[in-house]
């Protein structure tokens, strides 16, 4: 009997044992922060493709940062603490790449978009020829500067059309980031800005005055990278597929972004 008793005791046991361990909470996933600096060209779709990555990634925690290539780039080759750049021109991860900053099997060409000119929505202003913009009628053109990726498309197409100099010298510039130039348009600052079509898209109190020939400047081809001092090189690297992926598409499709394919 008491065999029988001890027996029975040690079932009771083991059977409480594994019905605690059921009961346990499920381990813990560790929440990660990816820090992803971004051009202002893509902003508006990045923080929508963003919330969608983070309703099926929930322990994914995403920190964009927004600026002009040119500051990017400064910030990857300072070592600041990014996971990932996405970046609205080719050549600065060229050049982070040749430094060894960025990982080459993780870049993604992602998507090209269009210039054009801008206004308030509510304004009277027409524009039936791009030459116009040197005309004596608008007094006021908000553009960026060489140090952004704008103001690198903007240049060359006013300088073939043979208006930098007249169109420059009624400049309001744009120094630090694409949204300078809708702001600018938006707040009275100036008549009119050149800018990427995302810009207009994302803003109802602008509208699009003309679509700048594609003949007039180079393609435009963003991309993004992993960055080589990323902590946490998977978690980034998944994020970065995503954004090929046919939801993300989608999403900057409907800010005026068409997909490249690399």
């Amino acid at each position: 009997m008491k065999l029988l008793r001890w027996l029975t005791l040690c079932f009771f046991s083991l059977t409480l044992t594994l019905w605690l361990g059921s009961c346990s909470s499920p381990p813990h996933i560790q929440a990660v922060t990816l820090n992803l600096a971004a051009s202002g060209m893509v902003r508006t779709a990045v923080e929508e493709i963003d919330r969608l990555y983070q309703q099926e990634h929930p322990h994914i925690w995403l920190n964009p940062t927004f600026a002009g290539t040119a500051v990017i780039q400064a910030a990857v080759e300072q070592g600041e603490p990014l996971d990932g750049v996405l970046l609205s021109d080719i050549s600065p991860l060229d050049a982070l790449q040749a430094q060894g900053l960025i990982l080459p099997e993780s870049r993604r060409e992602l998507v090209t978009t269009d210039i054009v000119v801008i206004a308030a929505a509510d304004s009277a202003v027409q524009l039936n020829d791009l030459h116009e913009l040197a005309s004596d009628r608008l007094k006021t053109v908000a553009m960026g500067n060489k140090d952004l990726t704008v103001g690198k498309y903007t240049h060359p197409i006013l300088s073939r059309l043979g208006i930098l100099q007249a169109v420059e010298s009624k400049a309001v510039w744009a120094k630090v980031d694409v949204r300078q130039i809708l702001r600018a348009v938006e707040q009275g600052e100036a008549e009119v800005g050149i800018t990427f079509l995302p810009e207009a898209k994302a803003f109802s109190k602008v509208k699009v005055l003309a679509t700048v020939s594609p003949d007039l400047y180079e393609p435009i081809r963003s991309g993004a990278a992993l960055v080589k001092t990323s902590p946490h090189p998977q978690q980034m690297q998944a994020y970065l597929d995503f954004l090929s992926s046919d939801r993300a598409m989608a999403v900057f499709q409907k800010f005026g972004l068409r997909p490249l394919r690399s």
